[in-house]
């Protein structure tokens, strides 16, 4: 056991989350109250001033990345996709056989179970795109196998994973997969027995084998300075990387479906409506979506505003910017927009200029918000 703790200590003396601040609702808007990542941080190593960032001491549990509604936390080693490959690897060496297709996953805490099992730090890592590639692989059924969570440090996990099946079981039934069983049980990890040598080795093959090979292949790279340019596109949006692949495996099964879902804060979609009387046309929605979901356009004197549900993750900050609280939710939500790279009209505003500075404004007004406030505008208007 001694040769395992130790690789496994120096490996993880390598801090492998990143932070990239500029998709932060914090360095969006100062006003933001968000501070899911510290709340949810086991070990309480990250601070959000002058944007977020991870001090030494970080264990690379993941949560930060899944509670994040803006994606900003990134791993090279605990992503969706790496995952999912992992079990195609066991779906493929299954191919010829009669018997059940299962998949296990289990946590830190948990006893792995015989078959093909997942192990990842806390089931919280457990996302909808997981559960609903699972299920496209082929496999029969999946057991997400926990320990006791009110024992473990990660135990605020236990509510992503319950947010997650929520949302995988709604992608499943709109995919004609709801029979699909996803499976919980709670199996407490016995004490550690002595291994043999050859144990030994293929645990440390097993655990560290991709995160030594990727750690290899970006040596020597800027991972973290050149991440957030790799996941903006050129007209200045940006599909996360979990929208992307949501995308793919919709795409994979072939759906097309009216599937219209009622719209729940928790849910990593929604579509906005703009009160067009309240709406002053300032334009800081559009500057603060993460996403670039919400963009604008001039048409000779009315301002309008266009919303692409591909790219909203209903992170809300457009809603919490806006100084009229005009921005809301639908309350319906169709489930198509994920796929249809499409923006749509949310708002015609009509603009006036302001007599004094020229300044376009909404509505019907004389005068805009700055030179209203300027005392001396009225001696102006009766010269």
């Amino acid at each position: 056991m001694a040769a395992v703790d130790i690789l496994n200590r120096a490996l993880n003396e390598t801090q492998n989350t990143f932070p990239v601040p500029t998709f932060c609702k914090r360095s969006r808007l100062r006003k933001s109250n968000c501070r899911r990542c510290v709340e949810i941080c086991p070990e309480n190593v990250i601070t959000l001033d002058l944007g977020p960032t991870i001090n030494n001491g970080c264990s690379d549990c993941g949560l930060c990345q899944n509670v994040c509604p803006t994606e900003v936390f990134h791993n090279e080693f605990n992503t969706d996709e790496h995952l999912l490959n992992q079990a195609k690897s066991f779906i493929e060496k299954e191919k010829l056989a009669c018997e059940k297709k299962r998949l296990n996953i289990h946590c830190q805490q948990a006893e792995n179970q015989n078959g093909h099992s997942l192990y990842i730090p806390c089931l919280g890592n457990v996302t909808e795109n997981i559960l609903l590639g699972i299920a496209l692989l082929g496999f029969d059924e999946v057991i997400l196998i926990k320990g006791i969570c009110s024992q473990c440090r990660l135990a605020q996990g236990e509510k992503l994973l319950a947010n997650s099946i929520t949302i995988s079981r709604i992608l499943l039934e709109s995919l004609g997969l709801g029979k699909f069983p996803i499976n919980l049980m709670e199996q407490e990890k016995g004490k550690e027995k002595i291994l043999s040598r050859r144990e030994i080795f293929s645990k440390i093959s097993n655990g560290v084998r991709d995160k030594a090979a990727s750690f290899l292949y970006h040596k020597g790279k800027t991972f973290q300075n050149n991440l957030s340019h790799s996941l903006e596109s050129k007209n200045g949006t940006r599909c996360s990387p979990k929208r992307r692949l949501l995308q793919r495996l919709i795409k994979q099964k072939g759906w097309e479906n009216s599937v219209v879902l009622k719209y729940q804060p928790q849910f990593p979609w929604g579509k906005i409506k703009i009160n067009e009387k309240n709406c002053s046309a300032c334009g800081i929605c559009q500057a603060t979506c993460p996403t670039g979901a919400i963009s604008k356009k001039f048409e000779k004197d009315y301002q309008l505003l266009y919303f692409n549900g591909s790219l909203c993750t209903n992170c809300s900050l457009c809603k919490e910017a806006c100084p009229k609280n005009a921005i809301d939710f639908e309350e319906d939500f169709p489930l198509i927009e994920i796929l249809e790279d499409k923006t749509k009209g949310v708002v015609k505003v009509k603009l006036a200029s302001c007599r004094i500075c020229g300044e376009m404004v909404a509505g019907e007004s004389e005068w805009c918000p700055t030179c209203r406030k300027r005392e001396w505008w009225p001696i102006h208007i009766n010269v």
